[in-house]
C-alpha cells in the first residue's frame, strides 16, 4: 500500500516538514532534525576520526560496509565497549529510534510523514549514538489533507495508509538494508536487530502517546499488525492502571545486551528481567 499521491518535494516539502518539525520540537524538545544539506564525513582514506558531532550520510552507512563497519566499532568505544555484538546492537537500536519517533511524531502531529530514503538523510552522533537527523533532499507525504491528526487517524483505512507509508519509509527501505550490511560486518542474530527495531518503533509511539494522548495507543498496536515477518513476536503492550495512572509498556522477547556495558543496568523492558518483577516495577512506578 502506498500514498495516495506521490510525496511533496523541494520547496513545498522542505516548509511542509520545517513548519510540522517546530510543532514536534515545542512537545518534545529532543525531537529537532536539520532540513537540507549539511557536511558528511565520507569513507576513505582521508576520512577524519569517527567520533562525536560529525555527520554520516546514511546511503554510505547502507551501503558501505567496511564503514559501516568503521563507524559501529567507533561508537562502541564511545560507549563504553569493545564487544563488536553490543557495539552493533546499541547502534542499530539508536538509529532506528531516531527514523521512527521522527516519522510518527511528524504523523500524529502534523498529519505528514517524512520520506526516509537512505540516499536522502545523514545521521549525526553525539555520545556514542546516533543523536541527530538531517533530511539532505526532504520529501514528505501529506496523508491527511489537513485534518486533525486525532480526528483523520481514526479512521481505519487513513491509519492503514499513513502507517503503511512509515513502514515503507523507514522499515523497509532504510533499516532493513542496515541490518542486513551490519550482520555482513559483524556476527550477530537478525533477530535481536530486529528485536531493537521493534522496541525503538514502540517507544516511538509510546512518546507520542504520552504528549498527544491515548487516541495514539491503536495506531502501535496496528503498526505491529502491518509490520513484516520479522517485526513479529519481538515484543507486546502492556497497558496498566494503578491508583487513577495509567501506563502503556512494551515488553520485549529479546534483550539488546546494554546491560553488558559497564556502569549500566538492564531496560525496565528487559527479557531476562522476569515478567512479575517488570510488572511491580511499572505498578511502583505510576503509584509514585
Amino acid at each position: 500500500m502506498t500514498a495516495r499521491r506521490p510525496p511533496l518535494s523541494g520547496a513545498a516539502a522542505a516548509s511542509s516538514l520545517a513548519g510540522t518539525l517546530d510543532r514536534v520540537g515545542a512537545l518534545v524538545s529532543y525531537l529537532k532534525a536539520d532540513i537540507g544539506p549539511v557536511e558528511c564525513t565520507r569513507p576513505g582514506p582521508d576520512a577524519r576520526t569517527v567520533e562525536d558531532g560529525l555527520w554520516l550520510s546514511c546511503q554510505d552507512l547502507v551501503s558501505d560496509g567496511t564503514w559501516l563497519g568503521q563507524v559501529i566499532e567507533a561508537t562502541g568505544r564511545a560507549i563504553g565497549t569493545d564487544d563488536p555484538v553490543v557495539a552493533a546492537s546499541i547502534f542499530v537500536q539508536g538509529y532506528a529510534y531516531r527514523l521512527a519517533v521522527l516519522a510518527v511524531a511528524c504523523l500524529t502531529v502534523g498529519g505528514v510523514v517524512p520520506g526516509a530514503e537512505p540516499e536522502t538523510m545523514a545521521v549525526g552522533l553525539g555520545r556514542g549514538r546516533v543523536s541527530k537527523v538531517a533530511y539532505l533532499e526532504p520529501t514528505v507525504f501529506d496523508l491527511l489533507d489537513g485534518r486533525p491528526p486525532s480526528e483523520a487517524l481514526d479512521d481505519p483505512s487513513v491509519a492503514d495508509r499513513a502507517l503503511t507509508v512509515i513502514l515503507d519509509q523507514v522499515v523497509e527501505l532504510h533499516l532493513r538494508p542496515l541490518i542486513a550490511l551490519t550482520r555482513e560486518q559483524v556476527r550477530i542474530g537478525e533477530r535481536l536487530l530486529w528485536g531493537n527495531v521493534a522496541a525503538s518503533a514502540s517507544t516511538a509511539f509510546r512518546t507520542m502517546e504520552g504528549c498527544q494522548g491515548q487516541w495514539v495507543t491503536p495506531l502501535g498496536e496496528r503498526f505491529f499488525a502491518l509490520a513484516p515477518s520479522e517485526l513479529q513476536g519481538l515484543g507486546s503492550f502492556l497497558s496498566m492502571e494503578s491508583n487513577g495512572q495509567r501506563g502503556w509498556y512494551w515488553e520485549r522477547t529479546n534483550c539488546c545486551l546494554f546491560y553488558q556495558i559497564e556502569g549500566h543496568a538492564k531496560c525496565s523492558d528487559c527479557s531476562l528481567t522476569p515478567a512479575d518483577q517488570r510488572r511491580a516495577a511499572y505498578e511502583a512506578s505510576l503509584s509514585g
